[in-house]
């Protein structure tokens, strides 16, 4: 009887050995499960956000592919005889130009990159006897996928040189940049949330107008020509203020030799938080 308790104690051992060594293996085996499905939602992410992911059968943009496909696409608005022009833009968030060079029978020409069809914006015209009007608009859609506000948007506007024209420029957030030296403005609108904002006037010689710029957080540049006589009201909140050719007096801004006797080109100028540059080039 006695002679059997070592065999018994080596087997009860052995018995629990094995069962350590089950259940070693089986918390082995679950990390490694985990370790793989973690690892492939990270992969699987990244895809998604550098834009590799196929897109579908139907060459449908994928919800994740945000830098595939990027097509232009361009609209022409002709000037169907009017003497006048007033265009208003709307855009939600991404990368804005505008400036000169549309045919002279045009009033505006502009093209949108972006990843699919359903993404570009409305552009609205009319026409009265003399002038005619242009109304474009980022679609108000959420197809844009999951990582939709990553999406590229990039739109570039040509606008008419000679017509006058009253231009509104409105976008949420991003990078705009006016070249308006050509034109020739009635009434100039600009309005930007967040991000950059410069507005070039150096080389302009169309009539006089009136402008109101608005930059809530971001840098503001508004450059313009050194001999025109112009007065800038600057309401500003956060930030440095750089002038290069202006005289200051108070809250206002003035070109170097400015007359209120002569016609004047009047900014009013508000910003919110940003560093703003003044120049009279």
């Amino acid at each position: 009887m006695n002679a059997q308790k070592p065999d018994n104690d080596r087997l009860a051992y052995h018995v629990g050995s094995l069962n350590l060594s089950g259940l070693t293996m089986t918390k082995v085996i679950l990390w490694l499960v985990a370790i793989t499905i973690v690892s492939f939602v990270i992969g699987f992410g990244i895809l998604a956000l550098s834009g590799e992911l196929p897109s579908s059968p139907e060459n449908k943009v994928s919800p994740f592919r945000q830098n595939a496909l990027v097509t232009p696409d361009s609209t022409t608005i002709p000037l169907e005889g009017a003497t006048s022009g007033s265009i208003r833009i709307m855009m939600g968030a991404g990368e804005f130009t505008l400036g000169g060079g549309a045919g002279s029978d045009q009033l505006m020409q502009a093209t949108v990159y972006s990843n699919a069809a359903e993404w570009q914006p409305e552009i609205l015209s009319f026409s009265n006897s003399t002038g005619k009007t242009v109304t474009m608009i980022e679609k108000g859609n959420t197809s844009r996928g999951w990582f939709g506000g990553h999406a590229p948007n990039k739109w570039e506007i040509h606008v008419n040189e000679i017509v006058p024209l009253d231009l509104n420029v409105e976008v949420g957030a991003g990078e705009s940049r006016l070249n308006l030296g050509s034109l020739n403005l009635t009434s100039l609108v600009v309005s930007n949330g967040v991000g950059e904002t410069t507005i070039d006037l150096s080389g302009y010689h169309g009539g006089r107008f009136t402008g109101a710029i608005h930059n809530g957080v971001g840098d503001l540049t508004l450059r313009v020509r050194q001999e025109s006589n112009t007065r800038i009201l600057l309401h500003h909140g956060v930030g440095d203020v750089t002038i290069r050719g202006f005289e200051k007096k108070d809250k206002t801004y003035t070109t170097a030799g400015f007359s209120p006797a002569l016609p004047v080109t009047e900014f009013t100028l508000s910003q919110g938080v940003g560093s703003i540059q003044l120049e009279a080039v």
